[in-house]
C-alpha cells in the first residue's frame, strides 16, 4: 500500500475525480455525489447538476421530528402525568374542605345487663376546616406545581431536541464520508482499468497494475464499513422519531446567527424557566407549611334519638362540636425545616444553571468563531494544493512522475478538500447547536 492512513486513502480517489473531469464524467457515481450538497464543492468542477433530475422528497421540518420524537419518547408519558397531578392539585386546592367529611353512626342498649328496654341511636358528620391562609396558600402551591409541569415539558423537548441534532449530525457526517468514499471507489476503479489497458499495450510496468487493484480492493473494503457505520447512524435517528429523512441543518441557523442578546433569550431558556417553576414551587411550600401548623380543625354535627326505657317516648337532640387541635412543635418543625431547606436548594440550583447556561452559550459561541478563519485558511490551502496536484498530474501523463508520486501528490490535494468539507460541516453543526443551547426550540 502506498498509503497507511486512511484520510490519505480517500484524498487521493476524490482529488482524482477533482483532478480529472473526464475520468469523474465516467464514474457512475457523479449523477449521485453531485446532488449532494455536503460535497457539491468538491465534485463542481468536474460535474454539471442534472436538470432533468427529480427532486428530492421534502424532508420534515425540525418542530415535525421534534413532535414525532416527543410522541415516542417516555418524557412525554410522565409530562402528562404530571400535568395531571397538578390539575388534581388544583381542583382539590379549590375544595370547601381540606380533607373528606366523616360520617359517624352508632347504637346502644342495655338488653345485655338490665334489660329495661333502653337504647340509643346516634349520626354524626365531622367536616374538616381549612386553617385561615391554608387554602390560599394552598392553592398558590397548586398553580406552582401546574407551573413546574408545564416547564418539565418544555424542558424534556429542549434536551430532546439536542439528541435529535447530535444524531443528524452523525448521518450527515457519515453521508458525507461514504460520498467521498464512493468517489474513492469509482476512481480507484478507473484508475485500475486504466492500468490494465497501458499495461496490456506496454506503457505501464505490471507492478503500477498490482498496485491499482491493491488500492482499489482497500478502498470497496472501507466503503461496506462506511456503509456500516451510516446505517447505524440513521437506525439511530429513526429509532428517535421515526422518520427516515431528516431535516436539513441550516432551519436551525438562522436565530443563531441573527445577533440577538443572549442575555435576554437565556433568560427564556426552557431549562432556567424550570428551575425558576421550582424555586417558586418550593417558596410555595413553604409558605403552606406555615399556614399547616396543627393539624385541621374539624365541625362535628351530631344527632341522638334516646329511649330511657321500655314503653317511654323517644327523645332526639342536635349537637354541635367543634374540635381543635393544637399546635405541636417536636411535630412541624422538622417540616418547617425541610420546607426552608428545600426552598433554598432550588434557589441556589436556579443561580448555578443560569452561570452553566451563560458559560455554555459563550464556549459554544466561541467555538464557532474560531471555525470561520479555520475554513478560509482550510481553502486556501485546498486551492493550492490543487493547483499544485494539476501540474504535478501533466507530468505523470508525460511520463516524468511515477505513480506513487502522483498519488502522493494528489492524495495530499484531497485530503485538503475533505477537510474543508468536514469544517464546513462541522460549522453548520456549531450553529445549530448555538441555537439550542439559547434554548430556541425548533
Amino acid at each position: 500500500m502506498f498509503f497507511p492512513s486512511r484520510l490519505r486513502a480517500i484524498g487521493a480517489a476524490v482529488a482524482l475525480c477533482v483532478g480529472a473531469p473526464g475520468l469523474w464524467a465516467q464514474t457512475a457515481a457523479a449523477p449521485v455525489l453531485a446532488q449532494n450538497p455536503l460535497i457539491a464543492s468538491v465534485v463542481a468542477p468536474a460535474a454539471a447538476p442534472n436538470p432533468a433530475a427529480p427532486s428530492a422528497a421534502q424532508p420534515p421540518s425540525w418542530a415535525q421530528a421534534l413532535d414525532a420524537a416527543w410522541a415516542r419518547s417516555a418524557e412525554s408519558a410522565a409530562a402528562v402525568a404530571a400535568a395531571q397531578s397538578a390539575g388534581a392539585e388544583q381542583a382539590a386546592a379549590r375544595a370547601w374542605l381540606p380533607g373528606a367529611p366523616v360520617l359517624e353512626v352508632g347504637w346502644r342498649t342495655d338488653q345485655f345487663n338490665r334489660n329495661a328496654g333502653a337504647r340509643e341511636s346516634e349520626l354524626g358528620v365531622a367536616l374538616p376546616l381549612w386553617l385561615p391562609g391554608q387554602r390560599l396558600a394552598s392553592a398558590q402551591q397548586a398553580e406552582a406545581a401546574a407551573a413546574v409541569a408545564q416547564a418539565g415539558a418544555s424542558a424534556q423537548r429542549l434536551q430532546l431536541a439536542h439528541a435529535l441534532l447530535e444524531a443528524a449530525a452523525a448521518v450527515q457526517q457519515q453521508q458525507l464520508a461514504l460520498a467521498l468514499r464512493t468517489a474513492e471507489v469509482e476512481a480507484m476503479r478507473q484508475l485500475a482499468a486504466d492500468m490494465q489497458r497501458l499495461l496490456a499495450a506496454g506503457e505501464r510496468a505490471r507492478t503500477d497494475s498490482l498496485a491499482a487493484q491493491a488500492e482499489l480492493l482497500q478502498a470497496q473494503a472501507l466503503l461496506q464499513q462506511e456503509r456500516s457505520e451510516l446505517q447505524s447512524a440513521e437506525l439511530q435517528w429513526h429509532s428517535l422519531t421515526g422518520l427516515s429523512a431528516i431535516p436539513p441543518l441550516e432551519a436551525l441557523q438562522a436565530q443563531a446567527a441573527s445577533g440577538a442578546d443572549p442575555t435576554t433569550t437565556l433568560a427564556q431558556h426552557p431549562l432556567l424557566r424550570e428551575a425558576l417553576a421550582r424555586s417558586k414551587w418550593a417558596q410555595r411550600q413553604l409558605a403552606l407549611v406555615e399556614r399547616s401548623r396543627r393539624a385541621a380543625p374539624e365541625l362535628q354535627t351530631r344527632w341522638v334519638q334516646q329511649v330511657e326505657a321500655r314503653g317511654a317516648a323517644a327523645t332526639q337532640s342536635l349537637g354541635l362540636t367543634l374540635r381543635i387541635p393544637l399546635h405541636s412543635p417536636a411535630q412541624h418543625t422538622p417540616q418547617l425545616f425541610a420546607a426552608q431547606g428545600a426552598y433554598a436548594q432550588a434557589q441556589a440550583r436556579q443561580q448555578e444553571l443560569e452561570r452553566q447556561l451563560q458559560a455554555q452559550w459563550a464556549q459554544q459561541h466561541a467555538a464557532l468563531a474560531g471555525l470561520q478563519p479555520q475554513i478560509a485558511h482550510a481553502a486556501e490551502r485546498a486551492g493550492q494544493l490543487r493547483e499544485r496536484a494539476a501540474l504535478i498530474e501533466k507530468s505523470f501523463r508525460s511520463g516524468e512522475t511515477a505513480l506513487a508520486d502522483w498519488l502522493r501528490t494528489r492524495a495530499a490535494a484531497a485530503e485538503a478538500e475533505s477537510a474543508l468539507q468536514a469544517l464546513r460541516l462541522q460549522q453548520q453543526i456549531a450553529q445549530a447547536r448555538l441555537q439550542l443551547s439559547l434554548g430556541n426550540l425548533p
